[in-house]
């Protein structure tokens, strides 16, 4: 199993912010299973914010247009990651 972009944030967050808890982590040998559970709470948490942000700013009636719905899908994405950036600062 490899890191997901949401991992990969966490890992650096803790190697920039948290250096102490990083080492421990390497040191007895958790550090793989710790960040796929944060990994895993990321996704969730990701999927979570993803369907509230739909449900408040729902894609206009312009649906068969595809650059409309491809600038809402990357602005909900944005939205979702910045959501995501923030919850990592708990780990």
């Amino acid at each position: 199993m490899q890191l997901n972009k949401y991992g990969k944030l966490a890992k650096k967050y803790l190697e920039e912010y948290k250096p102490f808890k990083f080492q421990n982590l390497i040191m007895d040998g958790s550090i793989m299973d710790y960040l796929y559970d944060f990994q895993s709470h990321l996704n969730d948490y990701a999927n979570l914010v993803e369907f509230e942000l739909k449900k408040k700013y729902p894609m206009t009636s312009d649906r068969n247009i595809f650059l409309e719905h491809l600038k809402y899908i990357n602005m909900i994405q944005e939205m979702v990651d910045e959501f995501v950036k923030e919850e990592i600062k708990l780990i």
